[in-house]
């Protein structure tokens, strides 16, 4: 009997389903796009700052049973349509803000808990309002922005190791010691404390009685030794979002670190502007830059938004009340920003 003739077709068919690893290996499809990659980037930024000014204004009015008794009592009544409009306007710059520099949801909780907190520690130690109605409002605030970030944008590799690509984080293992987190949490956290106990114990209760005329209790700020163990522990919240605002970010990054030689040659007829740049910022790697940036940028943010959220919305509080209120967290911000530059130059990091 003569063996059957087995077509091309055939013989393909049989190496393909003969062999195991044809068998797991599916055919290659082209890459579909992400839904979000559908949505254009200007279309995502309006919908993140919209959407945020939205969920705040239903959230803060399906809660404001449990809220408007205690704040309704130290808010300015705000009378003409200006006034609204800064806040709101204001609101609507720092989201947009924060999304324009690229932050994910997470850095986005951060950097909102930050800016926020001069304003609802204020509230709490100051002015006696209940830690449930603090605890509302600042979760409103921080809920309006993160959960528009979450579904628009995605997390960065910094806050998702589990799923990052092999080498596209630098630094992991350091991200994810527990003993590094806990002493940069409480370096943070013991310059914050350090910076508030000074002003505490020097010249900011004058400062609360001049510019707040209608604060009603400023034991907080005479509380002296006894009371720093409370700051602290009070503030190690602080300190961890802002390690993980600044530090990870930085740390975390895995772009090179040193600049190609070329691009700092000397440059004939450079203008002084653009050699300045050169000399200064251009001689930062890549991670002094993330770090500088971000510490400027929280530590400016945190003063023009207590200028704003404290002048604006609490009575007979002065400008210049609520710029020295705010300048003390923005100093300690800078503080905490040089110590971790320091920490990164000393280990390499």
């Amino acid at each position: 009997m003569s063996p059957k003739k087995v077509s091309s077709s055939e013989r393909v068919h049989s190496r393909q389903t003969d062999d195991p690893k044809a068998a797991l290996t599916p055919l290659t499809a082209p890459a579909q796009p992400t839904p979000l990659a559908r949505i254009p980037s200007p279309a995502r930024f309006f919908l993140v700052v919209l959407s945020s000014l939205l969920v705040s204004s239903v959230l803060h009015s399906l809660t404001s049973d449990l809220t408007l008794n205690d704040l309704g009592l130290v808010s300015k009544h705000l009378e003409e349509w200006w006034e609204v409009g800064v806040l709101v306007g204001w609101r609507a710059v720092e989201v947009g803000l924060a999304w324009a520099v690229g932050l994910d949801s997470w850095d986005a909780a951060s950097f909102l808990f930050l800016t926020h907190m001069p304003t609802y520690t204020l509230l709490s130690f100051f002015y006696g309002v209940r830690p449930t109605s603090v605890l509302t409002s600042y979760a409103i605030t921080i809920a309006s922005t993160v959960i528009p970030f979450a579904l628009l944008r995605r997390p960065s590799s910094v806050h998702d190791l589990s799923h990052a690509p092999s080498g596209a984080v630098a630094n992991r293992t350091i991200l994810q010691d527990h003993l590094t987190t806990i002493y940069t949490t409480l370096t943070a956290t013991s310059i914050f404390s350090v910076m508030l106990y000074a002003s505490y114990a020097t010249w900011l209760p004058v400062q609360l009685v001049m510019h707040f005329e209608s604060i009603p209790d400023i034991s907080a700020a005479h509380a002296g030794p006894a009371g720093l163990p409370t700051l602290f522990l009070t503030l190690i919240p602080v300190g961890y979002a802002v390690r993980d605002f600044l530090f990870v970010s930085s740390a975390g990054n895995s772009t090179s670190s040193t600049e190609d030689e070329a691009k700092r040659e000397e440059r004939q007829g450079e203008v002084l502007f653009t050699a300045i740049y050169r000399k200064t910022w251009g001689q930062l790697s890549v991670k002094a830059r993330i770090l500088a940036s971000r510490t400027l940028l929280l530590a400016s943010v945190i003063l023009l938004n207590t200028i704003v959220q404290v002048a604006g919305t609490i009575q007979s509080v002065s400008v210049e009340g609520a710029f020295v209120w705010g300048s003390v967290w923005a100093v300690a911000t800078l503080a905490v920003g040089g110590v971790f530059a320091w920490v990164e130059a000393v280990d390499g990091v």
